[in-house]
């Protein structure tokens, strides 16, 4: 390392040799060996050290291929603003030249446009691109942290071993004192299963009904045959008794709301469907005999709305009276003029939902919702149209339907049987994004979690500017015909007209794609045709302008 001596008496010869060995020093010598010891990489900036404290920071930046040493001031932020300064002087033979340079770093708030001139260069940094250089204090830390977690972790060694310790002396005693693996060694002593008890050394002291296993004179163990014949009899028994609870499946008529008795749901396939049924107190039942009937509502006079009758032929000493041919009522009914009806109102209650049939299904206090389904795509996207598909969820009992809602679960679609994996929407807009989900649903009313997707509906496509073409050969008869833009589905063709120049006015309005006109001698008529395709209207056709002449 280079060293310079100024405490010479008589001053030191400052010359430029003295200068650039003191700059090598900083450079070359002292600097480098700061970062060799900080293990600072040519091609990464560090943070030293924040400023803090009222005392400022340092940062090792690299700029133009080296590693410059900048001090940093300001309250700590994200980002970080230096200036390098460049201060020229004029030298002995009269030119001015570059003489200091200045660095200095800032913190800021956001970064900024670098910008470079002759005498200042502007740079901004992300700081959290910096590497940040621990202190020997914070290293010590660290150490000091690591050291405690290797003392906790060597008592928790130690303890381990003592507990395998204690786990080998109990495997041998377990060896030593029970049944060992390899049959070098008979159990002893009696195992009580309360009424039936298992004697493994002395068969005399059961009785022939008590117990299932034994060792005879001969320590081999024997079954007792008598207990277990009559276990099997009692087994069968139950076996060939015939079942008295309901069957799993069985239809019932409930003819009330939810809740359901415990094991029973809804009938979904027969959901809205009513039981027709005779009931001979009731007349208005019975109209079908044994096959029941329908019950019909005849209004009366005060129950139809307020009305008047007019009449076109009056009699005189008779009121009024219509035609036979006229009279709605009979040719031989009469009536006075004015207003009839009552106008009373019918005797109507809200409506509830009414389950008419429910099943057994022997589902009991399930409170497991099903899984959500999964896979649910959309495809066969139309403009308003589109279709669902999933896979099916699965239950601890059983999935019984699906639900299928729009609009992040805000509008229900429908709700579809237990088989049903697929659903057609109908009525969207076309050009829109849509988000469906699809739950799944247990016959205990447990909702799954939602699939979800996201759907965009096609647009709808600009209709073709149609082309008009005619044929007119004299007289008053004109054709217009034009051609069919889409075979598969059906649009609609607006044709208008102007006569000698007027205004043009919509002839008519259909899916033809000809018309017949009428034209009278000496009259000029332009015509011209669009299509409005689900309100997408295209832009009108060329003008076909004819002249009626007589022949």
């Amino acid at each position: 390392m280079k060293q310079v001596n100024f405490s010479h008496p008589g001053g030191f010869p400052l010359e430029q040799e003295t200068l650039e060995r003191l700059q090598t020093a900083y450079r070359s010598e002292l600097y480098e060996a700061i970062k060799r010891h900080l293990s600072i990489l040519p091609d990464k900036n560090y943070i030293i050290a924040h400023a803090q404290n009222g005392k400022q920071g340092w940062a090792v930046i690299h700029q133009d291929g080296e590693g410059i040493l900048y001090p940093i001031t300001g309250a700590i932020t994200n980002f970080l603003k230096t200036t390098r300064t460049i201060t020229n002087l004029i030298y002995g033979d009269g030119t001015s030249q570059t003489a200091y340079t200045d660095y200095q770093a800032e913190y800021v708030s956001t970064i900024g446009t670098p910008s470079t001139n002759d005498k200042e260069t502007i740079n901004y940094y992300d700081l959290n691109t910096f590497e940040t250089v621990k202190s020997m204090q914070a290293i010590d830390q660290i150490l000091k942290s690591i050291n405690l977690k290797i003392d906790n972790n060597t008592a928790d060694i130690f303890a381990i071993e003592g507990d395998i310790n204690q786990a080998k002396s109990d495997i041998n005693y377990i060896y030593n004192s029970y049944l060992p693996l390899n049959g070098s060694k008979a159990m002893q002593g009696d195992l009580n299963l309360g009424t039936h008890q298992l004697y493994l050394n002395n068969l005399n002291l059961g009785s022939s009904s008590d117990y299932l296993l034994a060792v005879n004179n001969q320590n081999q163990v024997v079954k007792n045959s008598t207990l277990l014949s009559s276990l099997i009899d009692r087994i069968e028994t139950l076996e060939k008794r015939p079942a008295t609870a309901v069957p799993i499946g069985m239809i019932a008529l409930w003819g009330k709301p939810a809740p359901f008795p415990e094991g029973w749901e809804e009938y979904v396939p027969l959901r809205g469907r009513m039981p027709i049924g005779l009931d001979t107190n009731d007349s208005t039942f019975n109209t079908l005999l044994n096959y029941g009937g329908n019950k019909q509502k005849t209004l009366t006079i005060n129950e139809i709305p307020p009305h008047t009758h007019s009449y076109d032929k009056a009699i005189s000493g008779r009121g009024y009276q219509t035609r036979s041919d006229d009279n709605p009522l009979g040719s031989n009914v009469s009536e006075t003029s004015g207003s009839t009806g009552g106008g009373l109102p019918f005797s109507l209650m809200n409506p509830y939902r009414v389950v008419h049939f429910i099943e057994y299904t022997g589902n009991l206090s399930d409170n497991q919702k099903p899984t959500s389904p999964t896979s649910l795509t959309a495809s066969n996207i139309g403009t308003t149209t589109l279709t669902l598909n999933w896979n099916a969820s699965t239950d601890n009992v059983g999935v019984t339907g699906y639900l299928v809602y729009k609009d992040n679960g805000n509008t229900l679609l429908a709700e579809l049987g237990k088989d049903s994996l697929t659903y057609n929407v109908t009525g969207l807009s076309p050009n829109s994004t849509y988000n469906f989900q699809v739950k799944a649903k247990d016959a205990a009313g447990n909702i799954s979690e939602p699939a979800s997707e996201n759907a965009t509906t096609s647009p709808v496509p600009t209709p073709t500017v149609p082309t008009l073409q005619y044929a007119y050969y004299g007289g008053e008869n004109m054709t217009l015909q034009w051609p069919n833009y889409i075979d598969s589905e059906a649009i609609t063709y607006e044709l208008f007209r102007s006569i000698n120049g007027g205004t043009p006015m919509l002839l008519q309005r259909s899916t033809d794609t000809f018309f017949y006109d009428k034209l009278s001698n000496g009259v000029t008529y332009s015509y011209q045709i669009r299509i409005n395709h689900n309100e997408y209207v295209s832009g009108y056709s060329n003008t076909v302008t004819v002249t009626g002449r007589s022949s």
